[in-house]
């Protein structure tokens, strides 16, 4: 592991964040995919934390819907078509709330009540 990039890890906590060069995220996604996997956690979490209080279940709800998305993936290459798969679904649905509000589905839920049937003796 580059000693640029460890440095950064331990740095990680810091509000100012910088991403490793690309060449040091090449090196390290081939040398050590767990360390590259830590690395976006940690500077994903850092994000989150440094955001409003308002903002953080969003976020981490947001974050939580990425790991569900990369988890599903068959390799590196698989899960880069599964995250722009649903980048380009979340862009779309950005671009169809500014431009045409009234055409977005407002998922809701027809709630029935839960009764246990009375038991027949």
């Amino acid at each position: 592991m580059p000693d640029q990039t460890t440095a950064h890890l331990a740095q990680s906590s810091q509000k100012a964040q910088t991403l490793p060069s690309f060449d040091e995220l090449k090196t390290l996604a081939e040398q050590d995919p767990e360390a590259l996997e830590a690395l976006r956690i940690t500077m994903s979490q850092d994000i989150i934390d440094n955001a409003s209080q308002a903002m953080q279940p969003r976020l981490q709800a947001q974050l939580s819907h990425i790991n569900q998305v990369i988890a599903t993936g068959k390799n590196p290459n698989h899960v880069n078509v599964l995250l722009r798969k649903e980048l380009h679904r979340q862009f779309v649905r950005f671009s169809q709330a500014l431009t045409a509000p009234e055409t977005i589905k407002h998922q809701q839920a027809d709630i029935k009540p839960f009764c246990r049937p009375t038991p027949t003796s």
